[in-house]
């Protein structure tokens, strides 16, 4: 047997064709060109412009210095700080932030009530009152709410810091639930600001109510008071709202509730305590 016989067949394309299949391909390549283009622009708006470092006044930069941030400072030691870096022209607010060992997205571990620190947070606020006997509350330096009050609220105008509510008033306020929810003004029982009682609860919140709550990060924020307050009476708020701290603590969580304690006034760095010395 010989080797196989293999025929080849020639085909020939015409130039139009051929010079109709090179714009094809050109076309293809600029289309192709352009979808990377598209997506180096998406990618850097995803990732958006590269973050500012803050700039810190020489005021600030100063009192950096007064702080040991390798050190965690005795209670005593830190309210004395404090106040020596509370250098604002106007009386700072004391806040005190707490690292908590719970885990925010079950319903059973977060934190929420309501307690009176002994010598007041020394802050006024703009109490919202649905309810209740409008003479009194009037004279409580409190805004009295109404139909109107739920329609501006809507329309996102709030002009308040907490709002109070008879249990009558729930229902109408229900409309402006996806409001107030999210800024953490709905009355809620488990905070006191829904009572029977309207105007008790507008007096514990001017002499010294505060809401303890923890966020959907484990942390919990709080003012304590003011700088202008004593030593005293400053670590009498401070031991007060950590007692009601740990007697909230979740049965599931088997650890230490708090991780980790910082104090801080406004425009002032964080100053870290020490745990065993808030009990």
């Amino acid at each position: 047997m010989g080797r196989p016989r293999i025929k080849v067949i020639e085909t020939a394309i015409e130039p139009d064709k051929v010079e109709k299949l090179e714009k094809e391909k050109l076309s293809l390549s600029e289309e192709s060109e352009g979808k990377i283009e598209d997506e180096a622009k998406a990618a850097k708006k995803v990732s958006g412009r590269p973050k500012k470092q803050k700039t810190r006044s020489s005021r600030y930069k100063h009192l950096i210095d007064l702080i040991d941030k390798s050190k965690v400072y005795d209670l005593s030691e830190a309210i004395d700080l404090i106040k020596k870096t509370a250098s604002t022209k106007f009386d700072s607010t004391l806040e005190i932030h707490l690292n908590l060992s719970i885990d925010p997205s079950k319903s059973d571990q977060q934190i929420r009530k309501a307690i009176n620190l002994p010598h007041g947070s020394g802050k006024s606020i703009k109490i919202l009152v649905f309810g209740g006997d409008t003479k009194k509350l009037t004279k409580l330096g409190s805004i009295i709410g109404t139909e109107a009050t739920i329609e501006q609220i809507n329309k996102g105008q709030i002009k308040a810091e907490k709002i109070v509510a008879t249990p009558e008033w729930v229902p109408k306020l229900a409309s402006a639930a996806k409001v107030l929810g999210p800024k953490g003004l709905m009355p809620n029982p488990k905070s006191g600001t829904i009572s029977k009682d309207p105007e008790k609860v507008v007096e514990s919140l001017q002499s010294g109510m505060v809401e303890i709550k923890s966020e959907k990060s484990p942390i919990l924020h709080n003012v304590i008071g003011k700088t202008s307050f004593s030593k005293e009476q400053l670590e009498e708020n401070i031991k007060s709202l950590i007692s009601e701290v740990r007697k909230s603590k979740p049965e599931s969580v088997k650890k230490d509730l708090i991780k980790s304690a910082y104090l801080t006034s406004t425009m002032s760095p964080s100053i870290k305590v020490d745990l065993t010395s808030l009990k």
